[in-house]
């Protein structure tokens, strides 16, 4: 009979070995093909993680910029719909009517747009042949590692 601590190992075992498995029926190209479910199921905390911190850069950068390009063009179409646009006047009511209104809109639609172009960079980039290959190269070598480790930590 099966108590926890065999089926936890056997389930452990299965985990290490099935990836390994599908991954193995490949000829020797140096990255192997997968089933797409594999690749899916192992190349989503890589995908999760490459979306939210391409989002959050994607977010801060495109804000950035929208303020910034948007006070600038904002100032410029207030100060050339009153006449002048180089005039003195015409450009102190620019910066105080015209850049919030243009950094709000611009700031907004730069940081959504970016965002959205972040997140599909993440979500496409970060998963890789290599990448799944070299995961799964280094999970047998950790095992190794915390095995030879526990040895020697409980052998003394």
């Amino acid at each position: 009979m099966l108590n926890k601590s065999k089926l936890f190992a056997l389930v452990l075992v299965g985990s290490i070995l099935m990836p390994t498995i599908a991954l193995a029926d490949e000829a020797s190209s140096g990255c192997k093909k997968t089933n797409p479910l594999i690749a899916w199921t192992l190349c989503l905390p890589f995908k999760a993680v490459g979306s939210v911190l391409s989002t959050a850069t994607g977010l801060l950068v495109g804000t950035t910029a929208g303020l910034i390009r948007g006070a600038s063009k904002g100032d410029k179409a207030v100060a050339d719909a009153l006449g002048d646009e180089k005039g003195v006047t015409e450009n102190i009511v620019g910066w105080t009517l015209g850049a919030p209104v243009g950094a709000l809109v611009h700031g907004v639609v730069g940081g959504l747009l970016w965002s959205g172009k972040g997140f599909v960079a993440g979500w496409e980039k970060p998963c890789k042949c290599q990448t799944i290959h070299s995961a799964l190269e280094g999970i047998p070598d950790a095992i190794e590692w915390t095995s030879d480790g526990a040895s020697k930590a409980f052998s003394s």
